[in-house]
C-alpha cells in the first residue's frame, strides 16, 4: 500500500524526469504519473456523476460556458461529505499529496525560466492585477467529468493563473484522441480573450493534441502564449474523467 509520502515522491520524480517540451509553449506531458496500484484505487474512488455540479451553475464561469462539464470541488467539505466514507478518506489522502509544498517547489523550479520571464515582463494590466513582488499563491482542485459535445476554444487562462496541472484519469485508451489541444496563433491574438470554436480554427494552428490516456499529466505555467483548448468531444455519452490542480496568484486580500 502506498503512503501519501510514497505517492508524492513518485509524482515529483516522474515530473522531474520528463522532458521539457517547448513547442508551442513550455509544458510537460508525463505518463504513469501515479503508482499503478494507487491509480487503480483512484479510479474506484471517483464519485458518481450525481455528486458533481454543472460548472456553469457554480459561479466559476459564465452561464454561456459549456453545460457538458461537471465538477466536484475537492476542497469543499460539503461536497466531500456527500460521498461514501471510504471514497472521502481516499480523496483526503490524495489532497495531502496535491497540496504539498514539495510538489509546488519542484514543479515551479523546473519551469523557472518560463516563470521568471513572465514575471520580468508583466504587462501593465498584469502589474495592476498581480502586483510586482512578494507573490503568494493559492490552490483550486477539482475532479471533472466532460460529456458529449463538450468543447473549449483556444485560451491562455485568466491572468491570475500561475500553473496548471491536468491529470487524465480514464479507465482505458478509448478516448485517446480527445485530450488537450495546444495551439500556436497565426495572427497577433489578444491572450486575454477566450476564442470561440470558429475563431480557433481561423486564427490558430494546432500543434498537437496530448493523448487522453490513463494515468497521465499535462502541466504548464500560464503565459501569454499558453493557448490550449479541447476540440469537440463526441464520445457517445462516455465520461471523460480528469482532475485539475491549479495554482493562482493570491490577490484576494489586495486593496
Amino acid at each position: 500500500m502506498n503512503t501519501v509520502e510514497d505517492v508524492k515522491k513518485h509524482i515529483i520524480n516522474k515530473i522531474a524526469s520528463s522532458p521539457l517540451i517547448s513547442e508551442p509553449f513550455d509544458h510537460k506531458f508525463v505518463e504513469n504519473i501515479f503508482p499503478d496500484n494507487f491509480y487503480n484505487d483512484l479510479l474506484i474512488n471517483i464519485p458518481n456523476k450525481k455528486n458533481y455540479v454543472a460548472i456553469n451553475k457554480t459561479g466559476r464561469v459564465s452561464s454561456a460556458y459549456s453545460p457538458e462539464r461537471f465538477v466536484f470541488n475537492l476542497l469543499d467539505k460539503k461536497e466531500l461529505d456527500t460521498i461514501e466514507e471510504n471514497k472521502k478518506l481516499f480523496l483526503q489522502d490524495l489532497l495531502k499529496t496535491l497540496l504539498s509544498n514539495d510538489l509546488f517547489s519542484s514543479v515551479t523550479s523546473q519551469f523557472s525560466k518560463t516563470i521568471d520571464y513572465r514575471l520580468a515582463n508583466l504587462s501593465e494590466t498584469e502589474k495592476e492585477t498581480l502586483g510586482e513582488s512578494n507573490y503568494k499563491f493559492f490552490i483550486k482542485t477539482s475532479l471533472v467529468k466532460d460529456f458529449t459535445k463538450y468543447s473549449l476554444g483556444a485560451h491562455t487562462d485568466v491572468l491570475t493563473k500561475f500553473v496548471t496541472f491536468l491529470f487524465y484519469i480514464p479507465e482505458n485508451d478509448d478516448l485517446k484522441n480527445v485530450g488537450t489541444a495546444l495551439y500556436e496563433p497565426i495572427n497577433n491574438i489578444n491572450s486575454d480573450n477566450h476564442q470561440t470554436k470558429e475563431d480557433t480554427s481561423k486564427n490558430f494552428k494546432k500543434i498537437k493534441t496530448c493523448p487522453f490516456i490513463p494515468n497521465s499529466l499535462l502541466v504548464f505555467p500560464r503565459t501569454n502564449n499558453s493557448f490550449h483548448g479541447v476540440e469537440e468531444v463526441n464520445i457517445e455519452k462516455k465520461e471523460r474523467n480528469l482532475m485539475q490542480l491549479n495554482y493562482f496568484f493570491d490577490i484576494r486580500n489586495q486593496q
